[in-house]
């Protein structure tokens, strides 16, 4: 993996290919390996790049660099460090909060928008059951129950192997900053961003999750002025890894249309 230093901390990424650029974003808890179904199919034609956002994978910096910094952190890397351009952004729940504001905040830098599972804003009801869900990891013996609540949550099957993939890699991570964190993105309110993009967009949402209701997929299709909507069937919060195939099917079909728009459909 490639670094680079932010604020103090280093920062891991991997970087691939050669061609348009895609940047992947991963979820809270995640990190750049969530992608590999689709690193290895766009790896040929792109020249891909997959960062672990602070306190996640091998970067540093994740009780230390806030939420809202992250966009900043992504600027230092693919404006400042590797001087990228015409880039397509693809974020994942978290990842895709980023990924919006990133997208507002340098349009000239972004060619596309591709998130899923994510969300600019939820309303103050959903906000608080949420956040009664993650208050159980500090209640005793709450996390076993925290983590069964949010792999229901998330749509995933509590035996099949992406849900103990996902078990998995939180054995190794901080509860304290993965609630700080949650805590920082949920009520990092974005709607006014949504306005001033006018890039391509895609939006995914699978019909099981309730991680993030259907109705915040529904915001952002109709505040996002060049978005289109895509619902997966039978998926849940991780659609690039439930559902690689047409997941990776959509994000071809947009990265073409980014470098060709005559290709729209």
């Amino acid at each position: 993996m490639a670094s680079f230093i932010y604020d103090g901390f280093e920062i891991h990424y991997t970087i691939e290919g050669e061609g348009k650029t895609i940047v992947f974003l991963h979820g809270l808890g995640g990190g750049s390996l969530n992608w590999v179904y689709q690193r290895n199919q766009f790896k040929q034609d792109y020249q891909l790049i997959a960062v672990d956002l602070p306190g996640h994978g091998k970067s540093e910096g994740g009780d230390e660099i806030p939420f809202y910094n992250y966009q900043d952190l992504l600027k230092t890397l693919l404006i400042d460090e590797l001087r990228v351009d015409e880039i397509i952004l693809c974020g994942l729940s978290m990842g895709g909060k980023v990924a919006i504001d990133f997208a507002s905040r340098y349009p000239d830098t972004v060619a596309g928008l591709f998130i899923a599972s994510t969300f600019a804003d939820m309303n103050s009801a959903e906000k608080r059951k949420r956040k009664e869900i993650w208050d159980m990891i500090h209640q005793p013996g709450g996390a076993d129950r925290w983590l069964e609540t949010v792999i229901s949550q998330m749509g995933l099957d509590p035996q099949g192997p992406i849900a103990k993939g996902f078990s998995k890699a939180l054995e190794s991570a901080s509860l304290d900053f993965m609630y700080n964190t949650f805590t920082e993105f949920l009520d990092y309110e974005q709607t006014d961003q949504l306005d001033i993009i006018d890039v391509p967009a895609i939006i995914i949402h699978g019909d099981r999750d309730d991680f993030v209701p259907q109705s915040c997929a529904n915001e952002l299709f109709e505040r996002l002025v060049n978005s289109e909507l895509e619902i997966l069937t039978d998926c849940g919060h991780l659609p690039n890894v439930e559902k690689p195939q047409e997941f990776n099917a959509l994000l071809d079909h947009f990265a073409k249309v980014c470098s060709n728009p005559l290709l729209s459909r």
